[in-house]
């Protein structure tokens, strides 16, 4: 009895192992964001659109860098988001219709996007730029023009 126990035991313990390490290699969804007809999240590192019952996903945001953070404008045409490129974190747009993102931070503390403003003109974020040390992020708000994101 006491060996089926060790053994009872054992089968377990090696059973978590294997989920662990199942799940440290599984990139799941995460960052989820919310618009009238769709929806962002992060997938394997890229931004991901699909509508909000799953379907129709595309990607529209790939690189080596890991992208992160989406926030949906307030009309819902833009999505904002962080992205490592160069070891460094920076701010990003794209047209949730598609086309290319356009960086629009350059500054070397990560920037971290998190909404925007009530008129939509603005993309909120957070950074320890020009923080002194042992102080956390401050927010900072940037804005845009279409034309340079559409040109």
């Amino acid at each position: 009895m006491r060996i089926i126990k060790s053994l009872a035991t054992i089968l377990i313990i090696s059973s978590l192992i294997l989920i662990n390490v199942a799940q440290a290699n599984t990139k799941l969804l995460s960052d989820p964001a919310l618009s009238n007809n769709k929806i962002a999240f992060v997938y394997a590192g890229d931004i991901w659109l699909a509508n909000t019952d799953g379907s129709s996903p595309r990607r529209v945001a790939s690189s080596s860098a890991d992208e992160s953070a989406p926030h949906f404008s307030p009309d819902g045409k833009w999505l904002a988001y962080s992205a490592n490129h160069d070891n460094n974190q920076d701010v990003y747009l794209v047209s949730t219709a598609g086309g290319q993102p356009k960086r629009l931070t350059w500054h070397l503390q990560a920037d971290t996007v998190r909404g925007w403003s009530a008129d939509g003109k603005r993309i909120l974020f957070t950074s320890r730029r020009e923080m002194k040390i042992g102080r956390g992020a401050q927010a900072w708000e940037i804005g845009y023009d279409v034309q340079y994101i559409i040109g």
